[in-house]
């Protein structure tokens, strides 16, 4: 989860440490519709996936970033 917390926070421009799984847009100002879509192409890069645009659409927050990922057997779900 370390990984994909840093793939996060690389994309929103904060530590790290400020992330965890109640982080979402309606709580973090920098994670505007710009830094979704470079959020979006990370994990695409990652980990080799193409995302729909409803998983896209529910990707905001990253308890549900986990639980797309997990859906596809990707990530642990446990956060």
């Amino acid at each position: 989860m370390n990984e994909l917390f840093a793939l996060i926070a690389a994309a929103l421009k904060l530590p790290p440490a400020a992330i965890g799984p109640a982080t979402s847009m309606k709580n973090t100002p920098g994670w505007d519709s710009l830094a979704h879509m470079e959020l979006i192409i990370g994990i695409e890069e990652r980990y080799q996936v193409i995302l729909d645009a409803d998983e896209i659409a529910d990707m905001t927050s990253v308890a549900r970033i986990i639980g797309q990922l997990a859906r596809r057997g990707l990530v642990d779900d446990a956060a």
